[in-house]
C-alpha cells in the first residue's frame, strides 16, 4: 500500500517538475524558444513560493513559453554568467538571448503579464 501511495505521489510531483538545466545543456535547451529560467536555491524560502506560483502559472501560460530551472548551488557558473546575485531571479530569454530579469516573487498574474509583454 505504501508503495502505491509513494508511486502516485511521485507521479503527481513529476507533472509539476521543471527540467533543471546545467552548463552542458543550457544553450541547446533555450535556443530558438521563449524561455523563463528560474534561478533558485533549495534553501531559499522565497524561491519555494515562486516555485508554487510558477506551477500555477504553468496552467495559464502562453503556449509559446517554456519554463526551466537552474539551481545556483549546483550551477554557479551559469548564475555568474547571467549576473544572478539575488534570489529568486527569473531571466527571460528569447531565441537564446536574455531579454529581461526579474528579482523577487512574482504572482501567477504577474508572470502572465510579464510573459505577454516580453514574448510578443
Amino acid at each position: 500500500m505504501n508503495k502505491v501511495i509513494f508511486t502516485l505521489l511521485f507521479s503527481v510531483i513529476s507533472v509539476f517538475a521543471y527540467e533543471n538545466l546545467n552548463i552542458d545543456n543550457f544553450d541547446s535547451k533555450i535556443k530558438g524558444k521563449n524561455v523563463i529560467v528560474d534561478f533558485y536555491a533549495s534553501w531559499c524560502p522565497p524561491c519555494k513560493i515562486l516555485a508554487n506560483n510558477l506551477e500555477d502559472f504553468d496552467v495559464i501560460k502562453p503556449e509559446n513559453v517554456e519554463i526551466f530551472k537552474v539551481d545556483i548551488d549546483e550551477q554557479y557558473v551559469l548564475a555568474k554568467k547571467y549576473g544572478v546575485s539575488k534570489l529568486p531571479t527569473l531571466v527571460y530569454f528569447k531565441d537564446g538571448k536574455p531579454i529581461k530579469e526579474y528579482v523577487g516573487i512574482l504572482s501567477k498574474e504577474e508572470l502572465l503579464l510579464t510573459s505577454q509583454e516580453n514574448f510578443k
